[in-house]
C-alpha cells in the first residue's frame, strides 16, 4: 500500500481516502462573465468540510477553479458537482438577462 491512501471505516463501509487535486477551466465569451461567475462562487468557496479547499482565478476570459482534497473522495466529487451545478445555473441566467 502506498502511503498517500488512507482508510477509514465509516457504518461498517471501507471508505478511501487520497490526496487529489482536480482542476478545471472554463471559457466564456467574454472575460465579464467569467469575472461574474467567479464573484457568485464566493460565497460557496467558505466552510469546506476539513482538508478541502477550492481556489479560483480568472485569466482573460477562462475561469480556473483548482480543488485539493486530502478528505474522502465522495466529499470532493459532490463538491465539484455542486460547483458546476451552480456555474451552470449563473451562466444561463446570466445568458438571459445579455
Amino acid at each position: 500500500m502506498h502511503n498517500y491512501l488512507k482508510y477509514k471505516t465509516i457504518s461498517n463501509k471501507l471508505v478511501m481516502k487520497k490526496n487529489i487535486e482536480i482542476d478545471i477551466s472554463i471559457k466564456f465569451r467574454k472575460k465579464s462573465t467569467a469575472v461574474i461567475i467567479a464573484k457568485s462562487l464566493d460565497p460557496d468557496n467558505k466552510d469546506f468540510p476539513e482538508g478541502l479547499t477550492m481556489n479560483q482565478s480568472v485569466n482573460n476570459n477562462v475561469l480556473e477553479i483548482k480543488f485539493k482534497s486530502n478528505n474522502v473522495v465522495e466529499t470532493l466529487l459532490n463538491t465539484v458537482d455542486e460547483v458546476l451545478a451552480m456555474i451552470d445555473m449563473t451562466s444561463k441566467t446570466l445568458e438571459k438577462v445579455e
